[in-house]
């Protein structure tokens, strides 16, 4: 028989240290070292940017928001008439994040001269990872012990999955809210341990968390659900808890958050705080009454219960939105890291090796909760993982608030099953090297992550560049509250880089404004309803990706409820995924843009491409980038007869030196055609033209070709719309 000693589960601390206390010199020796590691793994990224510092895309209106309040200190951006053009939108983003970054840039310009906001920008988010190593340290010692604590820090310092939002060039507030919920978290332990100073100190947190993010009343849950999980235990056990120091907490952060309580921005933050501060007050009240009267503990949950639903009828739209939203997958195949976890997400990977630990580890402290007499610490801790795993499993970008708890979850896998096989010194090496490996496995990603492309391409940069350079200026950049010329028609994922690189007002950016005409453009099969759409807009010129079409189409059809089997067959060929493009694909805007170099159309031109091709697609490489511009077109108007087809022809080469040709036509009727066109023989924007227009007769019936004619068409003529009189090529008449 086998005997398995279930005590070495327990809480096990060395003789001289209890939860808490003070560090001596070797403990904060390894502490700062994994600090130092911590930096060193998310500054790496540094040595491989190049010219290109920042990652992501809501980094990039964050740097724009920064600037400006760096030039505006301490007000911020509330309303930006560079995105959802012509309308504008306020920004609801709260501004923490972003004043602090622009304050810290202040008090170092004197050091580092005029770029402080991009460096302090390309190093916060390393730094406060840092930071948030010293935290979750400080968790780990609080709840077990400083062995546990000290794995916990180094198992932070080189988790990839934290790494993602906490690396250089990544100035996104994701980096300081998931540092204060952990700050939270260990000032909500103190505050159990005993002392209002910690109570006042965490309501301060939770005050700053909300000026962060707009979802914080999420990570507010834990302390209703603690309260509520701790009475019952309370009631079970027939002794009271003292709730006073939590509704000191929820006092000073609903006092810190009451100034904006009311502002779009924070007022469902404000609500929640208020909310919570109920519900942690009603539990107390029943509480007392339930063991006053001897109740039993059942009246708490049941109470409690008949209050939430009176609430979620009350709110029942509101809360099922949000509930789709978080974990329902309201966002599959719209936004790729809003879908849920094991939604196209290979089941053999080491991020679900992770999960699995991180799990193991929870069952571990469930189990650890339930036999411990002194279980606060460990189900307030219970309550984060559980938390943070059910976000990671609705969406999968949550699993950066999985990846600050999780660390210390392994932590404490390794280290109690480390002492499990104490009574078994013949497997304790083997399954502690097991283990060990197990956990460090998912570190296999850290390699790629840190070495990793920014998400903005060369491509991008260079296209963007030239578009601030070479398209006429627009107003009111740097004090967007007033409506600019024109705006720049694109994919949401790319307005942000438009905005901030380009300097031009976007119709869509990754607010998700704009995002139905954007898909609705892009997927028109005739160029006339892709005009009214560019025409309600103002959008005077387009940019597209290549991964539009071979990547992003699936996005682009789900916003608008379309099929993607039905532009585009995708197969496995030999080993290898075939991508066929279908015929209702090749009749979009996107294609014929992108592709075709807007042959056929009447109203749009390629005006810059990029320098990087791939393909070959239909036959000929593909650019990544290409921008093209909405013009009026010149009309060319000849006489033919009308059993014919008449055809126009231009040779043109991209600004690349590319050969491409432009082709349109027109069906006669009683004699006379007109064939509007949107390039010109003179060229524009680096796009020039071989020679002049080739009109030539085709007649069906014979398949006969009729004699060319020469016509040139001047850059005045397709801007203003003139007719070309094919009698006269060099001469033009306003288009009545």
């Amino acid at each position: 028989m086998i005997r398995v000693n279930c005590s070495a589960f327990r809480p096990v601390f060395p003789r001289s240290h209890t939860p808490g206390g003070y560090m001596n010199r070797r403990d904060a020796a390894l502490l700062a070292t994994a600090v130092m590691l911590s930096l060193a793994i998310r500054l790496a990224p540094a040595l491989y940017r190049g010219d290109t510092i920042f990652d992501g895309y809501d980094e990039y209106y964050h740097l724009r928001r920064i600037f400006y309040t760096f030039h505006h200190f301490p007000q911020t951006l509330w309303f930006d008439s560079y995105i959802n053009y012509p309308h504008g939108l306020e920004i609801t983003w709260p501004p923490l994040f972003d004043i602090a970054v622009a304050a810290i840039a202040h008090l170092v310009t004197p050091l580092i001269g005029d770029r402080s906001v991009e460096a302090v920008a390309a190093v916060i988010s390393p730094i406060l990872g840092g930071v948030l190593v010293v935290v979750v340290y400080a968790i780990a010692r609080e709840v077990f012990d400083v062995k546990t604590a000290l794995v916990s820090a180094f198992l932070l310092a080189v988790c990839p999955y934290s790494v993602i939002r906490t690396s250089f060039g990544s100035p996104d507030h994701h980096s300081l809210e998931i540092l204060l919920f952990s700050l939270i978290v260990l000032l909500l332990l103190y505050t159990i341990r005993g002392g209002y100073i910690w109570s006042i100190c965490a309501g301060i947190a939770v005050a700053a968390l909300a000026y962060t993010w707009a979802g914080a009343p999420i990570y507010l849950l834990i302390i209703p659900s603690f309260a509520v999980l701790r009475a019952i235990l309370s009631l079970r056990g027939n002794s009271a808890f003292d709730y006073r120091p939590l509704l000191v907490c929820l006092a000073v952060a609903s006092v810190l958050v009451l100034p904006f309580g009311f502002s779009s921005w924070l007022h469902v933050s404000f609500l929640s705080i208020i909310i919570i501060t109920a519900i942690v007050l009603l539990t107390t009240i029943i509480e007392k009454l339930a063991l006053r009267k001897d109740l039993p503990w059942i009246v708490l949950p049941a109470s409690l219960f008949a209050v939430a639903l009176i609430i979620i009828f009350i709110n029942y739209s509101r809360i099922q939105s949000a509930v789709v939203y978080l974990i329902g997958g309201g966002m599959t195949g719209k936004i790729a890291e809003a879908e849920p976890l094991f939604v196209n997400t290979d089941p053999f990977t080491p991020l679900i090796l992770w999960l699995l630990l991180y799990i193991l580890g929870a069952a571990v402290l469930l189990y650890e909760t339930v036999a411990s007499v002194s279980r606060d610490a460990r189900l307030l801790l219970l309550i984060w993982a559980v938390l943070a795993l059910a976000l990671t499993f609705g969406q999968k970008r949550f699993i950066y608030v999985s990846s600050t708890v999780g660390p210390i979850l392994m932590a404490l896998l390794l280290i109690r099953a480390i002492i499990w096989t104490r009574s078994y010194p013949s497997r304790r090496f083997i399954a502690g090297a097991a283990l060990a490996i197990m956990i460090f496995l998912p570190i296999m990603d850290l390699p790629g992550i840190v070495s990793s492309e920014p998400a903005i391409t060369q491509d991008w940069v260079e296209s963007l560049q030239w578009l601030r350079n070479s398209t006429p200026q627009t107003s009111y950049f740097d004090e967007p509250f007033q409506v600019p010329e024109y705006s720049v028609m694109c994919w949401w994922d790319y307005g942000n880089w438009i905005v901030y690189i380009g300097e031009r007002p976007v119709v869509a950016n990754n607010f998700q404004t704009g995002v139905l005409e954007g898909s609705r453009f892009f997927l028109s099969e005739d160029e006339e309803s892709a005009l009214e759409i560019l025409n309600e807009r103002r959008a005077r010129y387009v940019i597209t990706d290549l991964t539009m079409i071979y990547g992003k189409l699936q996005a682009i059809c789900s916003w608008l409820g379309e099929d993607p089997s039905s532009y585009q067959m995708i197969y496995t060929k030999n080993g290898m995924v075939v991508v066929h493009n279908l015929e209702r694909l090749n009749r979009t805007m996107l294609t014929g843009l992108h592709l075709d170099d807007c042959s056929y159309m009447e109203h749009f031109r390629l005006i810059h491409e990029s320098r990087s091709f791939a393909g070959p697609y239909g036959g000929r490489l593909a650019a990544m980038v290409k921008i093209f511009e909405c013009v009026p077109g010149a009309v060319i108007r000849g006489s033919a007869r009308d059993d014919t087809i008449v055809v126009a022809v231009l040779n043109l080469s991209s600004n690349l030196g590319r050969p491409f040709q432009y082709v349109n036509y027109a069906v006669p009727r009683n004699g006379s055609y007109e064939i509007r066109v949107p390039y010109s023989t003179e060229g524009a924007y680096g796009i020039k033209a071989a020679g002049p227009y080739q009109i030539v007769e085709i007649t069906p019936a014979t398949d006969g070709w009729g004699d060319v004619t020469l016509v040139n068409v001047t850059e005045e003529d397709v801007l203003k719309g003139r007719i070309v009189e094919l009698g006269a090529p060099l001469s033009a008449v306003p288009e009545p």
